[in-house]
């Protein structure tokens, strides 16, 4: 499975809490993005965050939000959970009926993840390839 090439002219990312957003989202990384047919959604969380449902619904998230663990990966060094976000309990979130690997480095949790138009299993595999070409940096 390859990654598709490029983000398109649609693509946006920013940090949170700025402009017309929310100043619950100040500190987030969010963004949003199709590559080919692919609808591609990204996070990075200010501090380190153990609730999988908290990472893809931000300062949004309501108790009632839920992910589906689907397994473990282990990707440059670091051990990513995959999960699937049901729109059924995460309404509103990008990352709805989405698969997300999610992992903290430091003092921030990030989620990269996929709509699920092909599968799980399809869907997984095209997240890993796009997390092995993440390099994180520092300001």
């Amino acid at each position: 499975m390859r990654v598709p090439e490029g983000p398109t002219e649609t693509s946006v990312i920013g940090p949170g809490g700025i402009g017309g957003a929310s100043k619950s989202w100040r500190g987030w990384v969010v963004g949003s993005s199709y590559l080919g047919g692919d609808h591609l959604v990204v996070s990075a969380s200010p501090r380190p965050l153990r609730n999988y449902a908290k990472v893809v619904n931000g300062p949004a998230w309501y108790p009632n939000e839920r992910v589906r663990a689907l397994g473990w990966v282990n990707i440059n060094g670091w051990r990513m959970r995959s999960v699937y976000v049901p729109p059924e309990t995460n309404d509103g979130s990008a990352f709805m009926h989405h698969v997300v690997l999610i992992w903290t480095v430091g003092q921030h949790t990030y989620g990269v993840g996929f709509h699920n138009i092909k599968g799980l299993r399809q869907t997984v595999l095209l997240d890993e390839q796009l997390a092995k070409h993440i390099k994180l940096i520092r300001p």
